[in-house]
């Protein structure tokens, strides 16, 4: 009755992993348990057979049965514990060929003795009994099967010492399962009890199903595993001075890093594992979409969101990792920005627009004296700084705006731009597209302001009484579709540190270019994903290379 109690036991945990078989290592463990039920439901049910022929067939079932179940609880330890890939070395497959080949010595036995000599039959208690010497391969399968089962014992403690409490109550149950039925392998085996001919493994495994039972059903011992520790591990998480989470296949916390603890104090004392929406108050879902978590306390801290899947050697997936960076100080320096930005651009129109209009006013009352000669001056710095404020809210609008690519004619975009610069200017351009109907995808808008920065740059640096700038427009030589434009004027060298400045990205107090013009030259041509260079022959050459976008 106890065989058979624990044949029913195993079946209805396989059927409650079969739900689980998914998650790491719950096939292999599929695969011990049911060794252990079919042994059972054979052992128990040869216990009722005095059919000399059948009896040996259970009998050699039973046999194999035990072969196996060290080799999958071996495979269940590395697979839980992370350690998949070692299953598809050659050096498993050693470990497989052992039950394999012992199965098939059994079920031939009565050919070659290799397994056991000496059949004989007896009557126990009245139940069917049989009495056999082992041989040396049988001894070395059985002590097989005990060892793997000890070594993948090993790896589930050596997760308990590394995970602390997460797993110690079910590893511990599983560990303390693999005993009884080792016992009784060696009780059996060694003739050591007081009726040899009774295999009380068959018995012993109703302690063992009780345990993985206990281990298993209505707890997480599949639903969290030392294989999401032990990847994240593999990502660096005790070199990451950020927050970290590392979460489960249901999103249930199960370790964060020191800083995880000095940020969320409740992680310090909850019990992991632990869901990350009564942490963070917010599902991991909606912090995916927004890609940002603001905290309330302290003022308000904002975190910009990275999540990672953690996936085993065998690239299924274990859980994710969700680390937090601290954004505030970059969100407050954006804000502080974009409000002295729009208050500077709005006054600094206003106020510029009010210091030309005295200017002309004064210029007028004392044409032709000192004053209005000062006058002047006034004025045409007021009309630079109106220029700085426009080209400052122009691109602005292009910068927030995104890109619209589409086919744009080069020759009517500079008639445009040409028109624009010689408004206000008695400067000379000429311009040459070859071939004439040369089209470029990009955005009209961004491209206009490009050239028209390059050539307002070019007039308002030359000290010539009628500025000379000249464009030349063809495909470019490397092909790809890509168009150059060459801009080249008669001026005094760009300066270089101007050039150092653009190329580094970013102004110093020693490194600093002259105005705004050659900065929104160098972004238009990155937000149109485009090349910039700079030359001197008798004059600036600016070649900008632009893609097709798509």
């Amino acid at each position: 009755m106890a065989s058979f109690g624990a044949a029913v036991g195993a079946l209805y945990l396989l059927q409650y992993l079969y739900r689980k078989r998914d998650r790491s290592g719950a096939a292999w463990f599929m695969g011990n348990i049911a060794a252990v039920a079919v042994f059972c439901a054979a052992y128990g049910g040869a216990l009722l057979v005095f059919d000399p022929t059948l009896r040996v067939a259970l009998e050699a079932i039973a046999f194999s049965c035990v072969g196996f179940m060290g080799p999958f609880f071996l495979a269940f330890g590395l697979d839980y514990t992370g350690r998949g890939d070692l299953i598809r070395t050659p050096l498993f497959g050693i470990v497989a060929i052992v039950p394999i080949v012992t199965a098939g010595l059994a079920a031939t036995n009565q050919v070659h003795h290799l397994l056991w000599t000496d059949l004989q039959f007896g009557s126990v208690f009245g139940l069917s009994t049989v009495l056999y010497t082992i041989q040396p391969w049988g001894i070395f399968a059985l002590l097989f099967s005990i060892g793997t089962a000890a070594v993948g014992s090993l790896l589930l403690i050596g997760a308990i010492l590394s995970y602390g409490p997460l797993y110690r109550r079910e590893a511990t149950a599983v560990i303390l399962s693999t005993a009884p039925p080792s016992v009784g392998v060696f009780v059996w085996m060694f003739e050591l009890g007081p009726i040899p001919e009774l295999h009380l493994t068959a018995p012993f495994m109703l302690v063992h199903v009780a345990l993985d039972g206990f281990a298993f059903v209505g707890t997480h011992m599949f639903e969290t595993n030392p294989a999401t520790q032990r990847m994240a591990e593999r990502t660096g998480l005790d070199s990451l001075s950020d927050p970290v989470f590392v979460l489960d296949t249901n999103q249930q916390i199960v370790q964060v890093n020191n800083r995880t603890e000095a940020v969320f104090e409740r992680t310090r004392s909850a019990a992991l594992p632990i869901p990350l929406a009564d942490i963070l108050g917010v599902e991991l879902a909606t912090l995916r979409e927004t890609q940002e978590l603001t905290i309330e306390s302290d003022g308000g801290t904002v975190f910009a969101v990275s999540y990672s899947e953690l996936t085993d050697p065998s690239d299924t997936t274990v859980g994710s990792m969700l680390v937090l960076y601290d954004v505030t100080a970059d969100r407050q320096r954006e804000q502080q920005l974009s409000v002295l930005n729009r208050v500077l651009r709005h006054n600094l129109r206003n106020e510029t627009t009010v210091i030309r209009g005295y200017a002309e006013a004064m210029a007028a009352t004392v044409e032709g004296s000192e004053l209005g000669s000062h006058a002047e001056k006034i004025d045409a710095a007021s009309n630079r700084l109106l220029s700085i404020a426009e080209k400052a809210r122009n691109f602005e609008s292009i910068q927030e705006g995104k890109i619209a690519p589409k086919s744009t004619d080069i020759g009517t975009v500079l008639t445009d731009v040409e028109a624009e610069c010689t408004d206000d200017s008695a400067a000379s351009i000429e311009s040459t597209v070859t071939p004439s109907e040369l089209q470029l995808r990009t955005d009209p808008v961004v491209l206009s302001v490009l050239l028209t920065n390059l050539i307002e740059n070019a007039i308002e640096h030359s000290t010539a009484e009628t500025p000379s700038v000249t464009i030349t427009v063809a495909e470019a030589e490397a092909g790809n579709g890509r168009v150059s434009f060459e801009i080249r004027d008669r001026n005094e060298p760009i300066p270089k540190q101007e050039i150092q400045t653009l190329q580094t990205g970013f102004e110093t107090s020693l490194q600093h270019g002259q105005g705004i013009g050659m900065w929104i030259i160098n972004w238009c041509v990155q937000k149109l994903n485009g090349e910039i260079e700079f030359d001197y022959d008798d004059g600036n050459v600016v070649t900008v290379t632009l893609p097709q976008l798509s």
